[in-house]
């Protein structure tokens, strides 16, 4: 019999072909016990039940206890009360105040952020301060 590709067959089908398993599955659990019976009897080993299988889903990323401190908030805490910052007094501000980052150039995170955010503006070449 020729493979059929999941994407050509539709849902209620699968469905239908689904209630028709499970329809099945008290009868052949009753058989492999009474196999297991016969097998026990003669003094074969047993196969052990199967254990009750999770339901697979999609993994989950493992999230910090405590809450991470976000570059845009750390660079408004660097930036507060100053008038004028550069991009590497920003960055050196940033890690001072604890902001992580696995980022092989955090200085370029930093510009980046600067330049597009919202709650900063540009004072001069390579400067920045808060808005308001």
């Amino acid at each position: 019999m020729p493979r059929v590709s999941l994407a050509r067959v539709s849902s209620a089908s699968l469905e239908r072909e689904l209630a028709r398993r499970r329809a099945r599955l008290p009868k052949l659990i009753a058989q492999r016990d009474e196999l297991n019976r016969r097998i026990a009897e003669l003094g074969g080993p047993v196969a052990p039940e199967a254990p009750a299988k999770k339901a697979v889903g999609p993994k989950r990323r493992r999230r910090s206890r405590r809450p991470r401190l976000m570059l845009k908030d750390a660079l408004s805490q660097a930036l507060q009360g100053k008038e004028a910052v550069s991009i590497p007094e920003a960055t050196e501000a940033v890690v001072a105040l604890g902001y992580k980052s696995r980022s092989k150039n955090l200085q370029y995170l930093v510009k980046q952020t600067l330049y597009h955010g919202e709650s900063f503006k540009r004072v001069g070449k390579g400067l920045f301060a808060l808005k308001g």
